[in-house]
């Protein structure tokens, strides 16, 4: 009998001492969402270390994974808006990657293959929808769609009037304009003093809220002294602003071409268009051209300025516009697919590059995360 009872007692304690070992289940936590500023830097390792209950809580309760982005963007029509799509894919691939949500990518010629684009977005239930319109207005109708169907709606760089998505993201147009237009004033400040007239041209991109504002934002600023002789519209085209210069070339009086100082233009796309109709010109008139203005700081142009400045004594002055801020509003629509509610008109910065510091601008952040792509 005693025999029996050590046999109990012992495989009791064998009994306790697998009870102990034993884990209790629990499920995994997930790792917490990046924060928006640092949602495309963040390192590997930060992904792989282990978050503490209370940061996992918030993640698991309102995180990216499982849910879906639709990206609506125009053609690739000319160069900024190639290279932004490709921005804009390659982020939403990483950032997919990186917090689990799966992502729609579309592009458009028309506004009215953008409006069947969303028309398909809302019928699939996507869960935020970041659109980049072609012509903002001609689109209210279809952004209203997605507002009532309470899908989430990042505008990017083109808004609609009188319209108010969930958040908007776009470069500073109107601060573009003013800075050029102060840029003119203190560039011929001789001649403003003296009360003289500056005959200018004006190159616009297209009849969207960008050029408007950019317009608006230049003629604020820039003296009464600067009249613009003749503003063009080129779809954002090197070939067709070419084509306009030429055009002013060909029927202008010599003394019209001659009186032209300055070139205003919305973006260096154009700007080099209105160099090549400037280098190949062989008419009578003597060109009295002296100072082009542009948008982007794009490398292309950049490399020219040296050129011009030598050949036909032309300062140029450009404003920092990235194909890579389309990252802003695609990060905008994993913020929120992250239970982040952001709202308002956001502005990307703006930064002004000119002959003297145009070579000290390619260090620029801005700049290297343009060409990142390139490596």
């Amino acid at each position: 009998m005693k025999k029996l009872f050590g046999y109990i007692a012992i495989l009791m304690v064998i009994l306790s001492l697998v009870a102990c070992a034993a884990p209790t289940p629990t499920a995994a936590p997930e790792a917490p969402a990046a924060p928006a500023a640092e949602a495309a830097t963040a390192a590997p390792a930060a992904e792989a270390a282990a978050p503490t209950a209370e940061a996992a809580a918030p993640a698991a309760e309102a995180g990216a994974k499982g849910k879906v982005m639709g990206i609506v963007m125009p053609n690739a029509d000319h160069g900024f808006t190639g290279e932004s799509i490709k921005h804009a894919e390659a982020f939403a691939k990483e950032l997919s990657a990186k917090e689990g949500f799966t992502y729609k990518f579309l592009t458009a010629g028309e506004t009215s293959e953008q409006n069947n684009q969303i028309d398909t977005l809302i019928n699939d239930k996507v869960d935020v929808i970041v659109m980049w319109p072609i012509n903002g207005d001609e689109l209210r109708s279809a952004a209203q769609k997605v507002m009532d169907s309470k899908i989430p709606l990042v505008i990017y760089d083109r808004l609609i009037t009188d319209f108010e998505p969930t958040v908007e993201f776009m470069g500073d147009n109107v601060t573009i304009g003013k800075m050029t237009g102060e840029y003119f004033n203190n560039y011929f400040k001789k001649e403003i003093d003296a009360g003289e007239t500056i005959n200018i041209l004006e190159f616009k991109g297209d009849l969207s809220t960008v050029p408007t504002q950019r317009s608006d934002g230049f003629k604020s600023t820039a003296a009464k002294n600067f009249n613009i002789v003749q503003a063009f519209t080129t779809d954002w085209q090197r070939a067709k602003a070419m084509e306009q210069m030429e055009t002013f070339f060909n029927t202008s009086s010599q003394a019209d071409i001659e009186s032209i100082k300055a070139i205003f233009t919305h973006d260096d796309e154009v700007v080099l268009g209105v160099l090549d109709a400037i280098a190949a010109y062989k008419g009578p008139a003597k060109l009295d051209i002296r100072l082009v203005s542009g948008v982007g700081a794009r490398k292309e142009n950049l490399d020219v300025f040296p050129e011009f400045k030598e050949k036909y004594n032309i300062d140029q002055v450009t404003y920092a516009f990235s194909p890579a801020m389309i990252r802003e509003a695609v990060q905008l629509g994993a913020d929120i697919l992250n239970g982040k509610t952001p709202s308002g008109l956001i502005l990307g910065p703006t930064v002004e590059v000119d002959n003297s510091n145009a070579e000290e601008f390619r260090n620029n952040e801005v700049y290297k995360i343009r060409y990142s792509l390139d490596n």
